[in-house]
């Protein structure tokens, strides 16, 4: 079964509910090396054709190859499934962002992305430094490790402030431990200025300890931008005070930006996250 919670438009936003749709996970074309799909196409109100949109593939597929992901052209958003068994059915969750990705498409009527990757994409893998958390003095990527469920990527670049990043961490440790198993939290600072890996690991450190945080990482790179740790394929833009990136099953699901800690936008921050 695949359920498709809402068809996005990268225009104006969540579209409408879709139903889920009930079919067989099909096999591979025999004799071939082509990983097993089913093939989709998008028909919208006041667009004049129809357009396909990524094939629907299956992140368990063996013949899905690093090679074959880097084909996919991620029209709508990533079309990797991620199947969990639910009452004997496997289920998948797939969020369509129309538009996305489509060549042609009626151009953006304004609308811009400030920091961080289009909703419907697949968070990246990357390896910050965890100064503290469970995975302390170790770079384990995020949503390689802890991808399969909710996640929380807030990203801190050039311009921290601190006290806000404090009220930030102490919500989102409540949540952390509140959701257990189901949501993981990662702080990721990459403040470029004056950068000593040393001097940052020490100051998270004490930073991790002061909070009395247990749950969630409070990991660092050395910019936003840096390539070695691979966290530049986020796109964050370190100017902003701060971007957070929601993912279920290492799609993204939800992103805010310049979110201040105030009781409205804590509750935003869980929209998505049931």
């Amino acid at each position: 079964m695949l359920q498709c919670p809402a068809a996005r438009d990268k225009r104006y936003g969540t579209h409408q509910v879709s139903p889920a749709i009930y079919t067989i996970k099909p096999g591979a074309y025999p004799n071939e090396f082509i990983p097993a799909h089913i093939h989709t196409s998008i028909k919208e109100p006041g667009i004049a054709n129809e357009y396909y949109i990524d094939e629907f593939v299956f992140d368990d597929d063996p013949l899905l190859t690093t090679a074959e992901r880097k084909k996919l052209e991620r029209r709508g958003g990533s079309g990797i499934l991620r199947l969990q068994e639910q009452s004997g059915i496997q289920v998948a969750e797939h969020d369509i962002v129309l538009g996305l990705n489509v060549p042609n498409y009626p151009s953006n009527l304004g609308e811009r992305n400030e920091s961080g990757l289009p909703i419907g994409e697949e968070s990246p893998s990357f390896t910050p430094f965890h100064a503290w958390g469970p995975d302390k003095g170790s770079t384990a990527c995020p949503v390689c490790k802890y991808g399969k469920n909710y996640g929380i990527l807030y990203f801190v670049g050039n311009s921290p402030d601190w006290p806000e990043i404090k009220k930030w961490l102490k919500f989102l440790e409540h949540e952390s431990g509140r959701l257990a198993e189901n949501l993981k939290v990662y702080f990721v600072y990459g403040n470029a200025q004056h950068y000593s890996a040393a001097n940052r690991n020490q100051e998270l450190d004490a930073l991790g300890r002061s909070q009395g945080i247990r749950h969630l990482a409070i990991t660092f790179v050395p910019s936003l931008g840096d390539q070695e740790s691979e966290v530049h394929l986020n796109q964050i833009n370190p100017k902003i005070t701060n971007t957070f990136v929601i993912y279920k099953n290492r799609i993204i699901i939800d992103r805010y930006t310049d979110l201040r800690p105030t009781e409205q936008n804590l509750k935003r921050l869980f929209t998505k996250i049931r």
